[in-house]
């Protein structure tokens, strides 16, 4: 019984459950077939919207080229999409909503690409179908002499190159004007070794092209020389499209190469070479590029041109090289040896891109105008780098003029971002002229060098230094490493902005300087700083400069001595580290006659000073006069902080020491802050002749007791 009534209660519930839908489902029926005033309700089907092609790449090939099509409202199944070229229909490799990648089908022609989705079409640019009747790969190794003629007329394609045309056994392969070669392919080009030859000569108005099949940069490597053949030329030719993949001897793309396989050697004349990736033109450090003239470089992905340190006699100011990645041309290193180097002005700099020091053995010539910009650690050497002076070498000419001065500057700003440029070499032909030299000194640039500059000499170097700016160093601006150095000519520079001193020199160097040179602009040590050695063999004149000289031992270890005339000019500085004094004869007891001589004549408005590098009394040596001279002459002069110590053998400790016999005049001067007596006698027989001077503040005294 119980079981019946359950039965009885299932199907009741059951049927009310299906009254229940039946209803809910009219009453929805109801409510989407009406609008809110009882009106029937239109229900509207999502559109459809309609696919737009907006690029296509590239937009010329052959057949089999891949190409991408970029729009909106494809298909992500790709069997969904109709793409047709010019009426052919391609198969759709992959697809997504925004892009589709076909292959150009067989028998496609050039015409209008199209796409249609779900009945809707959308028509893009006109595609190029590149043909020709002639495909060169069946002869692909070419070991006679052969000839490629121009087999159709006008801009049509003569030739299609899918593969890696090699010319051998000095065999010469002959393309004549007018001819037309579209290349593709990673190894696709023209190459010539073990002899081969290749020579394209065509004219202005019906020029050679090698291009690829499309209008993109890296569709096929490139024309490579890798022999010295001697008619190896490239003329009126126009080089575009390549740079696909990398050359195996030099590791770089580029247009057009010169490989060191066998020295090779080719010219350019008239080409214009653009649209690739890596370079324009690269040429390999044993190669020749025999002629190079009125060609045009430009719209390639890296520099214009990269070449070796003593090839660069070869570019020539008539070419362009504007409008590359790069904006330079790529300067590697070796050595200037063999044969002296020209740069021509380009209209771009010359940038050197390793960082080493470049060579110079030979005559390195830089026309006006010129930009040479050096990466880090880069930097130019003359001569040899070891420090006993032998084998001074090679020569440095960069000769600007006021209107196009010549700059040597880091690749980046600031202080310190190159080497500099090192002078060991005597050559008479070292110059330069209105230059502006920035941002070296990041390092030493000589073995036997103690600090970094812009310039330095080494050994018994001859430079002339003229209407040229130094700055930006991050050591001195210019270090005059060796005694011997000289320059020969140093007049109305600027020296400013170094991270030390404007100039690094030894005492007997002292005269070679300007005053109408500028030292005085933010250097962080605002002196001439000099090496206080012996001045022995020439007389020495001290000028005015804007200013201090200071004078310190760190490498002589000991007081100057001076066995020559020294004359310093009215308003000179005379600035002494401790230690550091003017000693005229020999510090010895004995009384041995010298011939040295100290005439220091200013005025009152321009004093001459002797002074410490720091105040105080007794900070630095003092001036020792062991010597008969009438010549030996104070007059407007200030002398300050002498006396640190005794100054001969004998004794005598004063700001002024007079020694063994030694005459001397003081006029118009002031004597002050000595650590011992303001002028000091040792050992008799001594002259001083005074008037008109001040003394104060000296610890023992003003004048000892001769």
């Amino acid at each position: 019984m119980l079981k019946i009534m359950k039965k009885i209660f299932m199907k009741v519930h059951r049927a009310a459950f299906k009254s229940l839908v039946t209803v809910v489902a009219l009453g929805l029926a109801v409510n989407c077939s009406s609008d809110g005033d009882g009106g029937p309700m239109v229900v509207e089907e999502p559109e459809i919207q309609s696919p737009t092609i907006t690029g296509i790449s590239p937009n010329s090939g052959v057949v089999g080229t891949e190409v991408t099509i970029t729009g909106t409202s494809f298909s992500s199944t790709g069997s969904q999409n109709e793409v047709e070229f010019n009426g052919t229909p391609a198969t759709v490799k992959s697809a997504s909503v925004t892009q589709l990648v076909v292959d150009v089908p067989e028998d496609a022609t050039t015409g209008q690409v199209s796409v249609t989705v779900n009945g809707r079409t959308a028509v893009g640019t006109s595609f190029t179908v590149v043909t020709a009747d002639v495909s060169l790969c069946d002869q692909n190794e070419i070991l006679v002499d052969t000839i490629w003629e121009d087999v159709e007329p006008g801009d049509a394609i003569d030739y299609i190159v899918q593969c890696a045309i090699s010319v051998k056994a000095n065999a010469l392969l002959t393309i004549e004007p007018g001819v037309i070669i579209a290349f593709e392919g990673e190894d696709s080009g023209i190459f010539t070794s073990e002899g081969g030859g290749l020579k394209a000569v065509g004219t202005s108005e019906n020029t050679i092209q090698f291009l690829g099949t499309s209008e993109n940069k890296g569709v096929w490597k490139g024309v490579y020389f890798g022999s010295n053949h001697p008619e190896n030329r490239l003329e009126h030719v126009i080089v575009s499209h390549a740079g696909r993949s990398a050359s195996g001897q030099s590791g770089e793309k580029g247009a057009v190469q010169l490989s060191r396989g066998e020295d090779s050697g080719a010219a350019l004349v008239d080409c214009t070479i653009t649209d690739n990736d890596g370079y324009g033109l690269f040429v390999t450090d044993e190669s020749d590029l025999e002629e190079f003239s009125n060609n045009m470089i430009s719209n390639n992905e890296e520099a214009p041109v990269g070449l070796f340190f003593n090839q660069l006699s070869a570019l020539d100011a008539a070419s362009d090289y504007q409008g590359n990645g790069d904006n330079y041309i790529e300067v590697w290193e070796n050595e200037i040896e063999d044969d002296g180097v020209s740069m021509a002005l380009l209209n771009v700099p010359y940038r050197f891109m390793e960082s080493k020091r470049y060579n110079i053995k030979n005559q390195l010539n830089i026309d006006p105008g010129n930009t040479l910009e050096f990466t880090s650690g880069a930097g130019f050497r003359l001569g040899e780098q070891s420090s006993d002076c032998t084998d001074t070498t090679g020569s440095l000419n960069a000769t600007g003029t006021m209107a196009n001065p010549i700059t040597f500057q880091g690749v980046t700003s600031g202080k310190g971002t190159w080497l500099g440029i090192g002078f060991n070499s005597s050559s008479p032909n070292n110059n330069l002229i209105y230059c502006t030299i920035s941002g070296g000194g990041s390092s030493k640039i000589y073995n036997g060098a103690d600090f970094a500059a812009n310039v330095t000499l080494q050994c018994d170097s001859r430079l002339t230094i003229q209407n040229t700016t130094v700055a930006d160093s991050g050591g001195f601006g210019i270090y005059m490493l060796d005694d011997d150095a000289e320059l020969t000519n140093f007049e109305e520079n600027t020296i400013v902005n170094n991270e030390l001193a404007p100039i690094w020199m030894h005492l007997p160097q002292v005269d070679q300087l300007d005053a109408a040179t500028s030292y005085a602009e933010g250097n962080g040590r605002p002196y001439i700083q000099v090496e206080g050695d012996a001045v022995t063999d020439a007389d020495l004149n001290i000028k005015k400069l804007e200013v201090p000289y200071r004078i310190e031992t760190e490498e002589s270890g000991r007081e100057t001595y001076v066995e020559t005339a020294i004359t310093v000019e009215a308003g000179t500085i005379l600035e002494f580290e401790t230690g550091a004094g003017l000693v005229l004869g020999s510090p010895g007891v004995d009384c041995i006659p010298t011939t040295g001589s100290l005439n220091a004549q200013g005025t009152s408005e321009e004093p001459i000073i002797f002074r410490g590098a720091s105040d105080g009394q007794g900070t630095w040596l003092g001036i020792g006069i062991n010597s008969s001279t009438s010549t030996n002459l104070f007059n407007y002069c200030e002398i300050s902080g002498g006396g640190a110590e005794q100054m001969y053998n004998a004794g005598g400790q004063g700001n002024v020491v007079v020694h063994c016999s030694g005459n001397v005049t003081i006029e118009n001067s002031t004597i002050t802050d000595s650590g011992g007596w303001g002028v000091d006698f040792v050992q008799g027989g001594n002259s001083l002749s005074q008037t008109g001077n001040t003394f104060s503040n000296n610890a023992l005294g003003n004048v000892a007791a001769n």
